[in-house]
C-alpha cells in the first residue's frame, strides 16, 4: 500500500470527524472551526488522490507497475495514470557500459591450464518487455547488473578462453581479440536469453601470468632470429649472384673492372689512381 493511500484514508477520517463535529456542535465558533478542518482535510485528500493516481517515467526508462507488491505491467516514458494503490519502480532502459579493466579485470583459466587477467567491456541494456520479469526476479536494477549480466559474462569469458592456448602457433604473435570478444558476446546472449540485449563485448587486452608471458617472449625471440637468418641467407645469395655477373662482365670487357673500382673508391673516399692498368697499381675491388 502506497503512502498516498494511507494519507487519503487518514484525511477522509479527519474530514468525516470534522463534519460530525459540525453537525453536533451547538457552538457557532466550534461549527466554523469544524467546517474549516473538513474543507482543508477534504481538499488535501483530493490533492493526494490526484498525485497518487499519476506518475511520470523518465526518458529511456521503463516503469514497472506493482499492485500490492506484485508486478502487473510496464509503462513507457512520460505521464501516466494509475490506481492510487499501485506503485511504479523505474528500471534504467539506457545503454549500460561495464568496464572490467586493471584490477577489475576478469580472471580466466586458459587452454594450457595457465591463468590470465582479461580486460573486457560489455555494452548492454534491458529489454523493455522483460522489465517486469526482471523486477520480479531481481527487485533492483543493480541486482540485474551484478547477478545476471556480470555473473554470466564471467562464465562466458571462462568458456571461451578455456579453449584458447596462447602458445599455439596461430596465437604466438598475438590473440585475435576481436574474434574472442565476438565469441564471448554470442555465448553471453545465449546465457541471458531475451531479457537483456547484449550489444557487444570488447576484449582489448589479455594479461598472461609471468610464466606464460616468458614462454611467449622466448618464442618471439626465436622467430625473430629465424627471420634474420633467412634474410642473411637471401642477402648472401644475392651477393653471390652479383659477383658471378661481375666476373662474367670482366671476362668480356676489362673496363667493367675499372668502372667497379672507381665506384668503390668513390664510396670509400680513397684515391682512384690504382684503378687504371697503366698506373702500375693492381686495382682492388672491395668485397662485401
Amino acid at each position: 500500500m502506497t503512502w498516498q493511500v494511507v494519507a487519503v484514508i487518514l484525511l477522509i477520517v479527519v474530514t468525516i470527524v470534522a463534519v460530525l463535529v459540525r453537525a453536533t456542535s451547538k457552538n457557532p465558533v466550534g461549527r466554523t472551526r469544524a467546517t474549516r478542518v473538513a474543507v482543508v482535510a477534504g481538499g488535501l485528500a483530493i490533492l493526494v488522490l490526484i498525485l497518487g493516481s499519476t506518475t511520470i517515467v523518465s526518458a529511456r526508462n521503463v516503469g514497472v507497475v506493482t499492485t500490492f507488491g506484485r508486478p502487473s505491467g510496464t509503462l513507457g516514458n512520460g505521464l501516466h495514470l494509475k490506481a492510487p494503490w499501485q506503485s511504479v519502480t523505474e528500471m534504467d532502459g539506457t545503454i549500460q557500459i561495464d568496464n572490467h579493466t586493471g584490477e577489475q579485470a576478469t580472471t580466466v583459466r586458459l587452454g594450457n591450464n595457465s591463468t590470465a587477467n582479461v580486460d573486457n567491456s560489455v555494452r548492454w541494456r534491458i529489454q523493455p518487455s522483460a522489465a517486469d520479469e526482471l523486477f520480479l526476479d531481481y527487485l533492483q536494477f543493480e541486482n540485474v547488473r551484478d547477478n545476471l549480466v556480470t555473473r554470466e559474462l564471467r562464465a562466458a569469458l571462462n568458456e571461451v578462453f578455456a579453449d584458447f592456448d596462447p602458445l599455439a602457433p596461430e596465437n604466438v604473435e598475438g590473440a585475435n581479440v576481436q574474434a574472442l570478444g565476438d565469441e564471448v558476446a554470442d555465448k553471453l546472449r545465449a546465457k541471458v536469453g531475451g531479457q537483456i540485449e547484449i550489444l557487444n563485448v570488447i576484449v582489448p587486452l589479455v594479461n598472461y601470468d609471468q610464466a606464460t608471458q616468458d614462454r611467449i617472449n622466448a618464442l618471439n625471440v626465436e622467430k625473430a632470429n629465424t627471420r634474420i637468418a633467412e634474410q642473411r641467407a637471401k642477402t648472401a645469395q644475392a651477393e653471390a649472384r652479383a659477383n658471378e655477373i661481375l666476373a662474367g662482365s670482366v671476362a668480356d670487357n676489362p673496363n667493367v673492372l675499372v668502372s667497379k673500382c672507381l665506384d668503390s673508391a668513390r664510396e670509400a673516399g680513397i684515391s682512384p689512381l690504382g684503378c687504371w692498368p697503366s698506373s702500375g697499381v693492381v686495382p682492388t675491388v672491395p668485397t662485401r
